[in-house]
């Protein structure tokens, strides 16, 4: 199980000796060929010949995500991966020093670029030295990954590798597509860079935080071992007890959502539900945030102070160990915490007979909220101010942890006020995600939910940390209940006669968002909107309170935008917003989505926003591959739409024209589609026509 936070509680081993590296800048390698493990291949006959090549590194470019290159190196090796070779053709590299292949798993480190997605393998060639007669050509091991390579972009894959010992390995052949070659109608380049041969299984580079050793997606394989349910307790309160989705079921688990609070010095322990045996537990806390687990296990299976691996139930051979009380253990027993087996490495096992994915294993991600007694709350307003209930002025204002909270508005003369913003956690100041780990969040509680004596009390959950509160205060006599965007009533069999319709587009390009009909993913590849296509247009239910559900005009009322909460791909780059039947909605799905501002494309108001799935901040859609899907990690322009008013059904559809003067007294709208009661000068929507008011 692992943790994270604002801490976040999962694992590396330590540092190891580097064995041997191949980086293609200088002749470190023997020589180079092509292999095929298939004995009638036409490159083992000497039909054909392999395309390959040590070239200049043309892919050097900066990655945004990262903020850096992830192969600034001069030189790379190509091979053409051929149509006329198995699925387990590739480039052979013979190395300048062999290797011993041993009981003790090592680990092959590569770079991979290659223009589409899939599998990447390594099979080793070698020979026993009990077997004089063997020939070097022996293949040793196939090491193949277990989830998808993303294409065009540079790669790391990490593969473990181990034997019975007195095995030298000459040559490593990298398979850079183990898929079937029949249906190609092309042979592609792939290329590959930075070969090393360590005991350290950690990716050193990587796009997503907290990655695991496996897609984040992958259902279980077996029905007899699974983690149900685990609890945490801190000295001794009561334990908080947290189910794992069952519906659908996944090895990994993002329960982000979730959040454990425990007091700086308490000791926490951690209990399994486990059905199964023979597994072991391992919890560990990112305690710098910085999106990876730097934990330390030493030579004689103890845990040093400053390891991120917490907790553990037991590590070493699969003899004699552990546990990370430095309790000598011998044998595998069975534990209660137990969800892995006799790994330190927080994405799971990687070795091939030990995967996790195999074994039954689980991994789960909640936040862990480590505070002390009190948060200190302040307000930051003008035109009025926020009292506590009694009062008192809000100035670092110390307020019980975890506690509800009253408060008490006082505007100043003339004005009103129609509710509060909450922003409570921690580093206010900074970004509300880092690393994946939300370290914010922004609430807004209007004036409906206040008493007569103007006083509300802000729920306990929202009282976590640092706490800052806005008061919206107005000038008196203008307070309307306010929606972000205008919303309608929608009903099995229609939408309102007077439905408002929006268009959205996302991202620099303004890609627009449409009714995805049959397909699995709404499409991002037009950038021009037509208001007379209902596929274009869009309408919204719900609230700033309860949350927003998005309609369709063309997929009609019964039909509302929805996505899966658990993400797949690289920071969801697979997972699809797209239009569901609202009563049959999918399990693990949810059709109510929150906005934020956005500031990405250089202009403000509700007209630019994220949008998010309820309950999971980090998700927030993203044009991913010219498809609507998620981007985790964080939030930029291309996470960004424009949403603007297009037309209102029981007028004419579309905005025809611009008059310099409104040519009737009809309703105005400005161009977010909120109704104005006494437009000034600028540009509104009167009569369903574009209006200059001077």
């Amino acid at each position: 199980m692992k943790l994270k936070h604002i801490m976040a509680l999962a694992a590396l081993l330590p540092l190891p000796a580097l064995a041997q590296t191949i980086t293609f800048d200088t002749e470190d390698y023997a020589s180079l060929g092509v292999y095929d493990t298939w004995e009638a291949s036409p490159f083992r006959t000497g039909a054909l010949q392999g395309n390959y090549a040590v070239i200049d590194n043309h892919l050097n470019q900066v990655e945004e995500i990262l903020g850096t290159a992830p192969n600034p190196s001069a030189k790379i090796l190509a091979v053409q991966r051929s149509r006329f070779g198995s699925n387990t053709f590739g480039v052979r590299v013979n190395l300048k020093e062999p290797f011993e292949l041993t009981p003790t798993t090592k680990y092959i480190h590569l770079l991979i670029n290659r223009p589409y997605a899939g599998r990447v393998m390594v099979v080793g060639l070698g020979k026993r030295r009990d077997r004089a007669g063997q020939s070097p050509d022996t293949e040793q091991f196939w090491a193949m990954t277990t989830s998808n390579v993303p294409a065009n972009r540079w790669q790391e894959v990490v593969l473990a590798i181990k034997g019975n010992g007195g095995i030298d390995i000459g040559s490593l052949v990298i398979v850079p597509d183990c898929e079937s070659p029949h249906a190609y109608i092309a042979d592609e380049v792939c290329y590959i860079d930075k070969i090393e041969i360590n005991d350290d299984p950690t990716v050193s580079i990587s796009y997503d935080t907290y990655p695991v050793n496996f897609d984040k997606g992958q259902a279980p394989t077996r029905n007899d071992r699974w983690l149900n349910s685990f609890s945490l307790k801190a000295d001794s309160e009561t334990p908080v007890s947290f189910t794992l989705p069952t519906s659908p079921k996944r090895v990994y688990s993002d329960m982000t959502e979730k959040m454990f609070c425990a007091k700086a010095g308490q000791t926490i322990t951690t209990n399994f539900s486990y059905s199964g045996s023979w597994m072991h537990g391992y919890v560990y806390i990112d305690r710098n945030s910085n999106g990876k687990f730097e934990a330390k296990v030493n030579d004689d299976y103890t845990r040093p102070e400053d390891s991120e691996l917490m907790a553990y139930s037991y590590y070493g051979t699969n003899d004699s160990g552990k546990n990370s009380n430095g309790v000598a253990l011998t044998g595998a027993a069975r534990d209660v915490l137990k969800v892995d087996w006799n790994s330190a490495d927080a994405g799971g096992n990687p070795a091939p007979d030990q995967l996790i994915t195999a074994n039954g294993g689980n991994i789960v991600d909640i936040l862990l909220n480590v505070h002390g007694d009190y948060c200190s709350v302040s307000d930051a307003n003008r035109n009025g101010e926020v009292l506590t209930a009694d009062g008192q002025k809000l100035n670092s204002f110390q307020a019980p942890f975890g506690q509800p909270f009253t408060i008490k508005m006082n505007p100043e003369n003339g004005f009103e006020y129609a509710g509060i913003i909450v922003k409570h956690g921690y580093n206010l100041s900074g970004d509300s995600l880092v690393n994946g780990n939300v370290q914010w969040k922004k609430v807004r509680y209007s004036r409906a939910l206040f008493n007569e004596s103007d006083e509300f009390t802000i729920p306990a959950e929202c009282m976590d940390g640092t706490v800052e509160i806005e008061g919206l205060f107005i000038e008196q006599g203008t307070y309307h209940e306010p929606t972000r965007y205008i919303t309608t009533i929608v009903t099995d069999e229609a939408f309102a006669d007077t439905t408002s319709w929006y268009t959205i587009q996302i991202g620099t390009d303004g890609y627009v968002l449409a009714d995805n009909g049959s397909a699995s993913y709404i499409a991002l590849n037009n950038s021009e909107i037509d208001i007379e296509n209902p596929a274009h247009l869009w309408c919204f239910t719900g609230n700033e309170n309860v949350g927003y559900n998005l309609y369709n005009k063309q997929a009609g009322p019964t039909k509302v935008l929805a996505a899966p909460t658990t993400m797949t791909g690289t920071t969801g780059g697979t997972s699809y917003p797209v239009m569901k039947e609202k009563s049959n909605l999918p399990t693990g799905y949810t059709a109510t989505w929150r906005f934020m501002d956005s500031n990405s494309l250089g202009s403000t108001g509700n007209a630019y926003a994220y949008m998010y799935e309820d309950g999971y901040e980090a998700n927030k859609v993203n044009n991913r591959d010219s498809k609507l899907a998620f981007w985790t990690g964080g939030q930029d322009a291309g996470s960004t739409l424009r949403i603007f008013f297009a037309c209102k059904d029981g007028t004419e559809s579309g905005i025809r024209e611009l008059t310099a003067a409104p040519t009737a007294e009809g309703k105005a709208y400005d161009l977010s589609g909120r109704r104005v009661s006494n437009p000034q000068k600028g540009i509104y929507i009167i009569d369903n026509k574009l209006v200059y008011k001077k």
